[in-house]
């Protein structure tokens, strides 16, 4: 699907990427400002446009256990080094409540969660976006590396044009309406252009590690680790089986996902061991890789901005670094099953499968089996 993009992606760097007309009519746009290079060029490039920027900094934690990418003191530093008003979206109870449970909970029943795509439809493009609102702006600017289109008379998101870092399937449930009003004044750019561009412009951010997208995981803890912790819920311990047959014990399936290698150990001789199931309490090992390809699997939940049968190359990623390949679909109830053209590696319950046309976003479900 050919489409125009919104924002300026051929300017060299230095000039910036600015809004097209419909953006700059608007006077006051918040910037989810976390203190990285990303959100600090955002804001920099939005003020040097002749907007009126202010930095918004989310609030996920009220203790300073853990590494949290919503460093306030960090953002606040960067929005007066920029000149910008600063404000602070507490968002604790609702952060454990509606993405830190969720993510337990889907862990523990065996399954990996997609905290990212949740976060982004109901804190980051939710809370954050309604305080926002609330404080007069006309819309929201974020760092992410994904770009706004015309797509079918409707704003959609499409695909960034660094393919290395493109965040649009971590966008991929937010409705239209929202989408009318945000910007990704990053879209066009890569990431070393950004570091330049920031490096140019003398941001002290410009040289900062990328975050890690985990904003409450332990110093060497997972993800899954910390969230066990956090719950107080004992682990569900069970079985390794392989080859039909009980070959050790583990410590809990949260601690495991198809197509995983890492932390099993030694317990096929010789051989290179892989997750390829969790069924109950137990975890099924495979030596062959083959036996994580796929070529169909279901999904639920599903939402759909655009009709998928008026797609002209309809795709299914299954995870944020997959590639996105052809697929068909058909739906019976609220399942989907889909069929994808050439095979996917390790399709894993409880992660997103974002669906394209082309580039661009069209859909969301969560993976079934």
């Amino acid at each position: 699907m050919r489409f125009r993009a919104m924002t300026h992606a051929g300017h060299p760097i230095g000039l910036g990427i600015l809004p097209q007309k419909r953006d700059l009519r608007m006077k006051k746009i918040a910037v989810a400002l976390s203190g990285g290079v990303d959100s600090s060029l955002t804001v920099l490039l939005l003020r040097d446009a002749g907007l009126d920027v202010v930095g918004i900094t989310l609030r996920v934690q009220r203790n300073a256990d853990g590494a949290s990418v919503c460093a306030v003191d960090k953002a606040r530093a960067v929005a007066n080094y920029l000149g910008v008003d600063h404000f602070v979206c507490d968002v604790c109870d609702d952060f454990k409540d509606i993405i830190l449970s969720y993510a337990w909970h889907t862990y523990a029943n065996g399954q990996t969660p997609s905290p990212c795509v949740r976060c982004n439809e109901r804190i980051k493009f939710g809370k954050l976006f309604d305080y926002a609102m609330s404080l007069g702006c006309e819309a929201m600017a974020t760092g992410h590396y994904a770009q706004i289109v015309d797509y079918r008379d409707v704003k959609r998101i499409a695909r960034g044009a660094d393919a290395n870092k493109d965040q649009s399937y971590f966008l991929s449930g937010l409705p239209n309406a929202t989408v009318e009003r945000i910007l990704f004044p990053l879209g066009g750019y890569t990431k070393p252009q950004v570091r330049a561009l920031a490096d140019q412009y003398g941001l002290p951010s410009a040289h900062t590690p990328d975050s890690q997208n985990v904003c409450i995981t332990k110093p060497r803890q997972t993800f899954a680790e910390t969230l066990c912790d956090l719950f107080g819920e004992k682990a569900k311990i069970g079985n390794f089986i392989y080859d039909g047959k009980t070959i050790a014990k583990h410590a809990g399936i949260h601690h495991y996902t198809v197509g995983q290698r890492h932390g099993l150990g030694n317990l096929v001789p010789t051989q290179k061991a892989y997750v390829k199931a969790i069924s109950g309490n137990d975890v099924q090992i495979t030596t062959d890789p083959n036996d994580l390809l796929a070529t169909q699997f279901s999904a639920t939940q599903a939402i759909w901005h655009a009709d998928p049968a008026n797609a002209e190359s309809l795709r299914a990623q299954i995870r944020y670094r997959s590639p996105a390949v052809p697929c068909s679909l058909s739906q019976n109830g609220d399942t989907l099953s889909i069929q994808c053209h050439t095979p996917v590696n390790a399709v894993t319950p409880g992660q997103i499968v974002a669906f394209y046309d082309g580039d661009v976003v069209i859909g969301r479900a969560i993976i079934k089996n």
